[in-house]
């Protein structure tokens, strides 16, 4: 109240024009005087409205976190009943799923299990319907991959060729594009054979063959090649490999014994 009596005093002094008539120093000291109280009951007061809002929102706050504390651990509390219950369903689905796949004659390693089959909103049924169509799916597929080996090997029959790298690409490669492939080796094949043929009578030509296994030229009587005797030891090949070098030891003109690690011997 006083500063209020105060400030109604100093509007009083300065509208009758009483104020001005004292130096200015004395008139900005008063004014600064007066600035200072009014910013003093303008804290003061705006603190006191201030203090119900804080005290609120600390309750609130302390409310909410021990809310906050009561959701979280009934969520915790939730997620581990959801838990067993899930684990649950999957055992009881899983035995069921291993004796679908064995109705349809198929290995776990060939079937695979959807996780979302163990979700809670799936209804057994569902689950039921969907394993059987994954078997299914899986029984088509192989019997797809079974036809498409057996036309590799039917033409591998008709090319006359190897067809193991070729089986290697089913389930890779479209069937197509294996036949594609094999007839390109086929022609390839004849494409080699037919230059060893031209350059085999080429050298027959030019060359004769002495008995003692020298290579002679016939127009100059110089020795350019002698025939020699290799041991060619290789380990570690399959069935297929070793026909394959065979083949390719016969087609190059090389004879002689071929002995493998189980101590048979055939002729080249």
């Amino acid at each position: 109240m006083k500063s209020a009596v105060f400030i109604t005093g100093l509007k009083s002094r300065v509208f009758n024009g009483n104020l001005f008539n004292k130096p200015s120093k004395e008139v900005r000291a008063e004014i600064n005087k007066v600035i200072k109280i009014i910013d003093r009951q303008r804290i003061d007061k705006v603190n006191e409205v201030k203090k119900p809002i804080d005290d609120f929102n600390d309750r609130t706050k302390t409310l909410t976190a021990k809310l906050s504390t009561v959701s979280d651990n009934l969520g915790k509390q939730l997620n581990d009943y959801n838990d067993k219950r899930r684990a649950g369903k999957h055992e009881i689905q899983f035995a069921k799923f291993k004796q679908i796949i064995d109705e349809y004659g198929l290995q776990l390693d060939q079937v695979p299990y959807n996780p979302k089959w163990d979700n809670l909103s799936l209804a057994f049924p569902t689950f039921v319907k969907e394993a059987k169509e994954v078997c299914e799916k899986v029984l088509q597929t192989q019997k797809q991959l079974k036809e498409i080996r057996q036309a590799v090997i039917a033409r591998g029959d008709e090319l006359g060729i190897g067809v193991q790298p070729f089986l290697e690409q089913v389930g890779k490669r479209d069937l197509a594009a294996i036949l594609r492939e094999m007839s390109k080796y086929k022609q390839e094949l004849i494409d080699v054979q037919r230059k060893k043929d031209e350059l085999q009578k080429e050298f027959e030509k030019n060359n004769k063959i002495l008995p003692n296994g020298k290579v002679i030229d016939t127009k100059t009587g110089e020795v350019v090649d002698e025939k020699v005797t290799v041991r060619l030891i290789i380990k570690d090949l399959t069935q297929y490999q070793i026909a394959q070098l065979k083949s390719y030891l016969r087609d190059n003109g090389l004879h002689g014994t071929f002995k493998v690690i189980n101590n048979e011997v055939t002729n080249v």
